[in-house]
């Protein structure tokens, strides 16, 4: 039986590159749709869906490392090759909060521990705006930054659609089908695609604005062949 909140697709055939996508159609909190997406890590915070949007549940308040608790949710089964998509909803912009998405790669999570590449853009189109990549390292808030792509030409509107890939060491992020970053690094050789968000809200000002930025759709697929392939201009799958 298709339950109606189950708007994906999972294809692991052979010939056939693993395949998954979904909108996010009904009320969850936390995202589940039956245990698909994953989120393990007990010291971050949780991915929900109402209005169609998946949208976090960070405070947007803490201080120190507490202030990374980002919200995330990850699918599990996918090699270690892969790529993944969205389509960004960005209802209230505000250059003087932090309001990330994130496409996550190679994801892994368990109790207090979540590594794995976190490729996002700031909800902005403006001098603020800011495309990185970062390497989860385990406990909450270590991590590495691995690019850091700053100005105009890294704005993120209503609409857009953010992708990223990691084929061997190499680890893609586009808007749009146009690169905006691209780093190397093989510390991580394995886990799964997933989404993420991060808000934070300077002298309190955004709290509650979790429900204005998410994703309205989302795509992962295995990329296949010997060494990989990355489908650079391919923005919509």
């Amino acid at each position: 039986m298709h339950a109606p909140w189950l708007c994906l697709a999972l294809l692991a055939t052979a010939g056939t590159a693993q395949t998954f996508s979904t909108t996010f159609d009904t009320d969850e909190n936390p995202l589940s749709a039956n245990g698909t997406w994953l989120n393990r890590g007990l010291d971050w915070t949780r991915i929900r869906t109402g209005g169609g949007l998946a949208y976090g549940t960070q405070s947007g308040t803490d201080r120190g490392a507490a202030m990374y608790d980002d919200s995330y949710a990850h699918l599990s089964g996918f090699p270690p090759d892969q790529e993944a998509w969205g389509e960004v909803a960005i209802a209230k912009p505000d250059p003087a909060c932090h309001q990330e998405v994130e496409i996550l790669l190679r994801w892994t999570s368990s109790p207090h521990r979540t590594t794995g590449y976190e490729c996002f853009a700031r909800c902005t189109d403006d001098g603020g705006s800011y495309v990185q990549i970062v390497r989860w390292d385990g406990p909450l808030g270590k991590f590495t930054y691995l690019a850091d792509k700053r100005g105009t030409e890294y704005g993120l509107k209503n609409g857009d659609i953010l992708k990223a890939s990691v084929v061997g060491d190499v680890i893609t992020v586009f808007i749009n089908g146009v690169e905006k970053a691209r780093a190397k690094d093989d510390t991580h050789a394995s886990g799964n695609p997933g989404i993420g968000t991060f808000l934070f809200c300077d002298g309190g000002h955004g709290v509650g604005s979790n429900a204005h930025f998410g994703f309205k759709s989302f795509t992962a697929r295995a990329v296949g062949g010997p060494g990989g392939r990355s489908s650079d201009s391919d923005a919509t799958g």
